[in-house]
């Protein structure tokens, strides 16, 4: 069973563990979306349509003709992410009881971590930090069923809405349920309507907000998407800087765009006081990962130029 953070709250026993899950899904479109299934293990593997098995039509007599789709797998492994936190006694014991040294400290750790997933989320590259996960630009590299290419440099070219359109379409037997852009690439679309003289649609979130949209997608901006990627063709060097952004299209589902997590979830271990120095440390922890499981469920444009304009 896969639950978004917020769901799995629920299940929380202790104030803190709420209180990790609402600072990790505050004000963040992915976090408060995205499904995890926490799984036993080190890892999760999973079966890719490679190609899909045919059908035709027979007649009276005639021999049948087997055909069987072809599978690849993938593994998505769980990965450690977290970092202490040390509360120095002296201020824990000194600062009046208005100031919450202890909840500063570990607010600040927990956000850490959840940017530090975010950013991964986008730009993870298991070639370049072994410790850490593929992110959606590793894992979306198809030209047929899950990217539409703007730009094949290091340097983008404008947005196209018609490519925005076929970025859309490349995505089937599932209903998208976010398109997340930088600041920048949100206001070269806005300013291309304005133009035409229309507007993003207005809608209702699964939340019950009101949101902007496009071709009835709800629309967020993340500040973890960058306006200096470089993108050659479908491969996204996370080592280079360029000029290029990228806009993506997702499905958040099991076997779509999906994260995975140890059973125990995101944690917050106290460790103690320390020998060393007089202070109390806690521990940020957290088992995670994602997965990509259907390559038609979700898709991206890439090498889009943060300046300019938009065309048709």
């Amino acid at each position: 069973m896969a639950l978004t953070l917020a769901q799995g709250e629920m299940y929380s026993l202790t104030r803190l563990g709420k209180y990790v899950i609402d600072t990790l899904t505050k004000d963040d479109p992915i976090l408060e979306r995205l499904p995890f299934v926490s799984i036993l293990g080190n890892s999760y593997t999973y079966d890719l349509v490679a190609t899909r098995s045919g059908a035709q039509f027979y007649s009276i007599n005639e021999e049948w003709v087997e055909s069987t789709v072809v599978l690849s797998q993938d593994t998505a492994q769980l990965v450690r992410l977290g970092g202490d936190a040390d509360v120095d006694n002296f201020l824990l014991d000194t600062h009046s009881d208005l100031m919450d040294i202890k909840g500063t400290v570990l607010e600040d750790k927990i956000l850490a971590v959840k940017e530090k997933y975010l950013d991964t989320f986008y730009y993870g590259d298991t070639d370049l930090d072994a410790k850490a996960f593929d992110g959606l630009h590793k894992l979306m590299t198809s030209t047929t069923y899950n990217t539409v290419e703007e730009g094949t440099g290091n340097i983008g070219t404008l947005l196209n809405i018609s490519n925005l359109r076929a970025a859309i379409d490349l995505i089937v037997g599932f209903k998208p349920n976010l398109m997340v852009m930088s600041k920048n690439t949100r206001r070269l679309i806005s300013t291309y309507l304005d133009s035409v003289g229309a507007d993003f649609q207005r809608g209702v979130d699964e939340f019950g907000r009101h949101v902007r949209m496009f071709d009835d997608i709800p629309i967020a901006v993340s500040d973890h998407i960058i306006d200096t990627e470089a993108v050659n063709g479908t491969t996204f060097d996370p080592g280079a800087v360029g000029a290029a952004s990228s806009l993506f299209i997702l499905t958040f589902a099991p076997k779509s765009v999906c994260g995975i997590q140890g059973t125990k979830g995101i944690t917050v271990v106290p460790i103690g006081d320390l020998e060393t120095k007089d202070s109390n440390r806690w521990r940020v922890k957290w088992y995670c990962g994602l997965k990509y499981e259907n390559l038609r469920s979700s898709s991206h444009v890439t090498g889009i130029l943060p300046t300019g304009v938009v065309a048709a």
